[in-house]
């Protein structure tokens, strides 16, 4: 019988998830474009870590890339990367840098990001580079990260991928033309960071539900905000001040723009 009632909240949390609003005809809401930001993006060549020896090669990196959205899970966000075309300089002749991958963001404790890449370069065979889980280097939707070969240890070959979505290229706030939000860790435990982007300012309206769609905490109430990116956090407590039992709840960004939901696990 628990069962049944934990599959039932869980089909009750998945409409809540996915009902939004439909995208305008001939938008993909899922897919972003990106651009490099050079610098600091650039292609290094050489030595790196303990090995006592020189870069031989340091070039400006750019290029376009597109994020497309694959699925989201209770730990990682998770995008793949397509139409990697970037250059370099090299020689006479540019070099190409062509691929794809995933980038994956969230995390259980701490907010982390992976972008791995499979690239080809000036048509070669593809290499595989991986950043490995690290701190985030930038607020999304902005990318900050370096990818390697071999963990930048020894001779090695490693990118500094510093990327915006095109409609946010040489704005200072790094602020998309779409709503946006997201919430690491997921689950938690004691607490939760919340980051959305406003694309214009306006009412804003920022709340967690239980599964049943009664509010458990308000985190923004009727506030107007600016264009610009934010964060609140959750420390896991009901309005009334009383810890909110373990499960599953949603958190409902209502703007100017729209609204948009992610799901969220509570541990205890």
């Amino acid at each position: 019988m628990r069962s049944l009632r934990v599959l039932a909240a869980l089909g009750l949390l998945a409409s809540w998830v996915l009902v939004a609003p439909a995208p305008a005809q001939g938008t993909d809401p899922e897919s972003s474009a990106y651009t490099l930001v050079s610098p600091p993006s650039r292609f290094e060549w050489g030595c790196f870590g303990p090995c006592a020896c020189p870069i031989l090669v340091r070039s400006p990196l750019s290029g376009t890339f597109v994020l497309h959205l694959l699925h989201t899970d209770p730990l990682y966000t998770t995008y793949e990367v397509r139409d990697v075309h970037w250059s370099y300089p090299e020689s006479a002749q540019p070099g190409s840098i062509t691929g794809s991958g995933t980038y994956r963001r969230g995390g259980e404790v701490a907010q982390e990001e992976q972008l791995t890449l499979d690239l080809s370069f000036n048509g070669g065979p593809t290499q595989h580079f991986d950043s490995g889980l690290v701190a985030p280097g930038a607020t999304f939707p902005a990318i900050a990260t370096r990818i390697s070969l071999h963990g930048e240890y020894c001779h090695d070959s490693v990118l500094t991928v510093s990327a915006k979505p095109v409609n946010t290229a040489g704005t200072k706030d790094g602020v998309g033309r779409r709503l946006s939000l997201t919430v690491s860790p997921n689950p938690f435990t004691a607490s939760v960071g919340v980051e959305f982007g406003l694309p214009v300012g306006g009412p804003v309206r920022l709340s967690v539900y239980d599964v049943a769609g009664r509010r458990a905490c308000a985190l923004v109430q009727d506030e107007w905000l600016p264009r610009g990116a934010f964060t609140r956090s959750w420390d896991g407590r009901l309005e009334s001040g009383a810890p909110a039992p373990a499960g599953c709840y949603v958190v409902q960004l209502d703007a100017e723009t729209g609204t948009l939901r992610r799901a969220l696990t509570k541990l205890r």
